[in-house]
């Protein structure tokens, strides 16, 4: 009797110390992901990461370097001419529009991502096509991707109203892509957005170093959840996980962004808060990025109020000096 008492006790000893080393992390698995790599778009940083955040995750990930195809014609415009394009991003058959200045090249790059639109109706170039003509017309190559879902572009399956962070996948699959166009100056890539499409250029600019310069207009918050509780006024769709609104927020990851931005908002809109813009300048300075902030009296969400020549100009501007500038023309 007296050895099985003893018995007892060596085995609650065992198990309290092992107890005690389990709380400690002494048995647990070393969760750290060395995010060392180069991809195609970019060669990333490196470090090691506990996170699992979806803008950690575009950082660690590689991107597609497919093939860029005109699928179709649509105008000669003077000194450039307009196509419809397609291109692969994560096996889906993504569509855009893409403006090719006349001439030899190679042409310095502007990717133009578009902003908030009903998907089923959506067509290439809705958004950023009037950009991308005056752009092009300064001999800049064009590419505006219409992201998953939209138009004619496939789907992963899951229905979107909008926000969806993946749009930024398609953007960095189509940097990665930039390769296969003849005139293209893949030196040479600047990012324009407006409305979501400044959020989707923010995360972008997270994931690679790609980019030489950034043109935001009128961005969303660059805050997840400021989107979430605005929008959501207007379209009904499931309450996401905080943890998740945190992990697609740009604002928590600018330390990232190596490219200078130019923002500019309207004080007339009424479809995204001005103060959204001047919270991303604010935040930017604080982590020591290089921006420029315009503020417009009297113009609204699209800039139309009192007309584009003077945002289109410092838009201009910008990409000349940062991009277009930035290499051997």
């Amino acid at each position: 009797m007296k050895s099985l008492y003893l018995t007892l006790i060596v085995i609650v000893i065992i198990g309290f110390a092992g107890y005690m080393l389990w709380q400690r992390g002494f048995f647990r698995v070393n969760q750290q992901i060395n995010t060392s790599q180069t991809s195609d778009n970019g060669t990333l940083e490196s470090t090691t990461q506990n996170s699992s955040s979806f803008i950690e995750n575009l950082r660690r990930r590689q991107y597609q370097r497919g093939e860029i195809k005109t699928e179709e014609t649509l105008s000669k415009e003077g000194n450039y001419t307009s196509y419809i394009f397609s291109y692969p991003s994560d096996n889906l058959k993504i569509y855009g529009m893409m403006n090719i200045p006349d001439g030899d090249g190679p042409f310095p790059v502007i990717l133009l991502n578009h902003g908030y639109f009903n998907q089923a109706s959506f067509q290439s170039g809705d958004g950023t096509h009037t950009m991308a003509d005056i752009l092009a017309t300064q001999g800049y190559i064009t590419l505006a991707s219409d992201y998953r879902g939209f138009g004619k572009s496939e789907s992963a399956g899951s229905v979107s109203r909008g926000h969806n962070p993946e749009y930024a996948i398609d953007v960095l699959n189509l940097i990665a892509s930039v390769k296969s166009l003849p005139k293209a100056d893949q030196n040479r890539i600047g990012m324009w957005g407006h409305s979501m499409g400044g959020e989707v250029s923010l995360r972008t600019a997270e994931a690679t170093d790609s980019i030489k310069a950034i043109v935001l207009w009128a961005p969303t918050s660059a805050n997840s959840a400021d989107n979430f509780n605005f929008y959501s006024r207007r379209h009904s769709s499931p309450a996401p996980e905080r943890s998740g609104l945190e992990d697609t927020s740009p604002v928590n990851f600018l330390k990232y962004i190596s490219a200078p931005i130019s923002l500019h908002q309207g004080l007339s809109d009424t479809e995204v808060k001005p103060e959204w813009s001047r919270n991303l300048d604010e935040a930017l300075k604080k982590a020591g990025k290089q921006v420029e902030y315009f503020e417009y009296e009297g113009q609204d969400h699209n800039f139309r109020n009192l007309g584009w020549d003077v945002i289109s100009q410092r838009t201009i501007d910008f990409f000349d000096k940062y991009v277009k500038g930035g290499g051997n023309e």
